[in-house]
């Protein structure tokens, strides 16, 4: 008996350190903030704000191809060329040459066929998707945020259920010593006191485990360090005047703001675009070239000696002494020398361009072109018909679970206060502890349920407004 007393005192520490443990480094943690976090840390969501930033940045006109394109270009060239010519007219020796070039170059797109338009259209619906795929993304971490929080609430529940219940179970483990030490009660009743006391103090253990688990889950899901703690602030409650939904409500906000659905809505006017973007090749195309080009140049070669520009004459003497009649030789010697010179102009031209015939390539495209846009719009019908189903199962679960939860509710009130009679009953010996067990048994049961059911009715409420596209507006 003596070993069993030391068994029962070490369990009791252990319980009592687990239920009063230090809560003064806990940080006080609401929904709202549980989901503003999440966003902010979740790499799925930082992906996808990075994704919707490239696809706005792309949707500019330049990107659709309205504006002019530009090019400057300009390159050195050099040789070095030894020449002995048969052309008596090329310089002979050894000739430097050095050329620098260049070339201004505009072309513009004056028309062809309103593909412009249709570029600029593609990116504003690519801009708007990439933002439909984000709100997705988005609203399945808020949801999976939202419930993982409440799970959290709905461990932290069934814990307190458990608490009481051992808490119980020890008042009514030293009244019964108490009465055995009177002569009161005998060794059995003080064993199957103490048995139940160990029972519901093993309850308490595994249940802090699951709380424990369950903090860890939302701290991965909000990427925070796994063993950071928090002070829970939301309530975990039902009451019947909860929401009320209409279905035809519902209907209207999911087929405008269901995020599935708009995306869908978006693919279809992407191949409505694709489609007359290749019918737009059926029209000419006229586009403007304009640029001008120019060049620096420079040549080192033999030349025949100049001054001022002109060439110096050979005076070889002077006819009968006279400086009026100077004798000129016709032979030279030439010299290296550099010149230098330029040379400039420019260009404007226009294209126009128009397939006639290139074997009925275009035309299959657009029929190909018009069968996917009728597949895609046969898979929106779908997908209503599909969002519909799902509103609906989830509008006639949460009604049920509604109804569920009130039941769940009225049964606890009734098991709290059954068990209060049978524990007076019991106090004054008109009841067994056998049935007083049963009782509170019954009531951690009831108690137990009373919080599922809540749960699945905050979980079910949380599947309706993701489906109506309204969740990122409630935890926003």
């Amino acid at each position: 008996m003596r070993g069993a007393t030391k068994h029962l005192i070490f369990v009791i520490t252990l319980l009592f350190t687990a239920m009063f443990s230090d809560v003064c480094a806990q940080e006080p943690l609401s929904v709202l903030e549980a989901v503003q976090v999440g966003l902010k840390n979740n790499f799925d969501a930082q992906i996808q704000s990075l994704e919707v930033e490239q696809a706005k940045r792309l949707n500019e006109w330049g990107q659709a191809g309205a504006l002019p394109s530009i090019n400057l270009s300009a390159n050195q060239n050099n040789s070095v060329i030894e020449r002995k010519p048969a052309n008596p007219f090329a310089v002979a020796g050894r000739n430097i040459s050095n050329t620098i070039p260049g070339n201004l170059d505009i072309q513009w797109t004056l028309f062809n066929g309103f593909a412009i338009r249709l570029n600029k259209s593609r990116l504003d619906q690519l801009e708007q998707q990439s933002a439909g795929n984000a709100r997705v993304v988005l609203e399945s971490t808020v949801q999976t945020i939202v419930l993982g929080y409440y799970n959290v609430l709905l461990e932290q529940q069934r814990l307190e259920v458990r608490k009481k219940a051992v808490q119980f179970s020890k008042q009514l483990y030293d009244y019964v010593r108490l009465k055995k030490d009177l002569g009161g009660a005998i060794t059995f009743d003080v064993l199957q006191q103490q048995n139940n006391f160990l029972t519901d103090s093993a309850n308490v253990l595994r249940q802090e485990l699951a709380f424990k688990s369950a903090k860890r889950n939302l701290n991965e899901l909000l990427n925070e360090p796994l063993d950071k703690d928090y002070m829970f602030l939301d309530d975990f409650a039902f009451t019947p005047v909860e929401t009320r939904y209409d279905y035809e409500t519902l209907r209207g906000k999911m087929l405008s703001s269901n995020a599935n659905l708009r995306n869908q809505f978006i693919i279809q006017e992407l191949q409505r675009i694709a489609r007359q973007s290749l019918q737009s090749s059926m029209y000419p195309s006229l586009s403007l070239n304009l640029g001008s080009t120019g060049s620096l140049d420079q040549l080192n070669a033999r030349f025949r000696p100049t001054e001022n520009g002109t060439v110096v004459k050979n005076t070889i003497g002077y006819l009968n002494d006279d400086d009026a009649q100077p004798v000129i030789s016709r032979s030279f010697a030439p010299e290296y020398r550099t010149l230098q010179g330029y040379s400039y102009g420019g260009f404007a031209n226009l294209t126009l361009r128009f397939n006639l015939f290139n074997g009925g390539q275009v035309r299959r495209a657009v029929k190909n072109a018009e069968i996917e846009q009728r597949i895609i719009q046969l898979g929106t019908d779908k997908l209503k018909l599909s969002l519909e189903n799902d509103l609906l199962t989830f509008l006639e679960q949460y009604q049920l679970r509604r109804q569920l939860a009130t039941i769940a509710n009225t049964k606890l009130r009734a098991a709290e206060l059954n068990l209060n009679l049978a524990y007076e009953r019991y106090r004054n010996g008109s009841f067994s502890a056998i049935d007083l067990r049963i009782i509170e048994e019954n009531f951690q049961n009831a108690a137990l349920e009373n919080y599922a059911a809540i749960f699945d009715v905050l979980s079910v409420k949380t599947d309706l407004v993701r489906l109506t596209g309204g969740l990122l507006d409630e935890y926003r």
